[in-house]
């Protein structure tokens, strides 16, 4: 039977060994040998390491060879692990964490009429909303940020998936033509549910502020921490750190929609009855909006403003999306 001996260090304290009639004690690092053999079945042994010597390989003992994982620290600022390459990584570190963009955002969407009110006249009473029903959803996953020199001011973009929903409060079914939107209102039956989607991708492009100060190293800075550390890991004290930071973003986010939906959903005859229609309902397939994040530490509040409308021109009411919400989950 081939010969099988695994052995791991395992104790970095010193160790003590009692036996029944005498105690001896013995500092310093041991081993735990397990395996097993022809001759002595399974067995398992604790051996003192040379203190003198670094730490004990893992070693596998097989009947021909001897197969050993030695594992040493190296030095921080090694060839491969340049200063600049240090240093651009700790940029790198520093804009992702004041980059406020990736995440998930919830939020919800009014519709603002030609007076600013979420109230409408008759020719455009159709489009009124439940409101804490008319739900925005974004998945914003990836952005990059260029920092002016600092990490207190920089321009901000990125990508994004977005999910804007606006349910009807009133009991009108939308209908549209080539040249029209309108709603025909329904004596019955109710609408359980009445609902225009969009679907799209956005970008941003923003100037981002931040209070808080986080200084990248000079490089005599760098080689001073590492002549003290190794490990290839850089001082805590260099990392960035983003907590108890006021931020905020201005600027705009351009939206293209690839899709639109318009549903249904209603009672007849104690059926429950659930119509889709994937025409365009001659919304704008497009939206620029002024925006605005804001917030502290890993709180983010934002609000987009269209400056396009809804509709197209002269085919619907004239309507201003309006959009708030917050980051419920951020990527950095």
């Amino acid at each position: 039977m081939k010969q099988f001996i695994l052995s791991l260090a395992l104790f970095t304290a010193p160790f003590v060994v009692t036996a029944q009639s005498d105690t001896l004690q013995s500092e310093g690092k041991h081993s735990l040998a397990l395996g097993i053999s022809s001759k002595e079945g399974a067995f398992a042994r604790v051996t003192p390491d040379d203190s003198t010597k670094k730490s004990s390989p893992l070693v596998i003992n097989t009947q021909r060879k001897k197969i050993s994982i030695k594992v040493e620290s190296r030095d921080w600022a090694s060839e491969a692990d340049s200063i600049k390459d240090l240093l651009k990584d700790l940029r790198t570190e520093r804009r992702n964490q004041f980059a406020y963009w990736a995440g998930i955002d919830i939020g919800a969407n009014l519709l603002l009429g030609t007076n600013g009110s979420t109230s409408f006249g008759q020719d455009a009473k159709f489009m009124e909303l439940q409101e804490p029903n008319s739900r925005f959803f974004a998945i914003n996953f990836f952005e990059r940020k260029f920092e002016f020199g600092t990490n207190h001011v920089g321009l901000l973009t990125g990508l994004g998936w977005e999910f804007t929903n606006y349910r009807l409060s009133n009991n009108y079914r939308l209908q549209f033509t080539q040249d029209s939107t309108y709603g025909v209102f329904l004596e019955t039956p109710e609408l359980r549910k009445n609902k225009l989607r969009q679907s799209g991708f956005r970008m941003p492009l923003m100037l981002e502020f931040n209070t808080k100060r986080s200084r990248i190293p000079t490089e005599e800075e760098v080689m001073a921490a590492a002549r003290d550390t190794v490990g290839g890991k850089k001082p805590k004290s260099f990392h960035p750190d983003n907590k108890h930071n006021f931020h905020i973003a201005i600027g705009a986010v351009g939206t293209w929609y690839y899709d639109s939906m318009y549903k249904v959903k209603y009672r007849d005859e104690g059926r429950t009855i659930k119509e889709r229609d994937k025409g365009d309902h001659n919304l704008l397939p497009y939206r620029l909006a002024a925006a605005v994040r804001i917030g502290y530490g890993s709180l983010n509040l934002f609000a987009e403003y269209a400056l396009t409308p809804l509709f197209e021109h002269n085919k619907g009411p004239e309507l201003t999306p309006f959009t708030v919400g917050l980051t419920i989950v951020g990527f950095n």
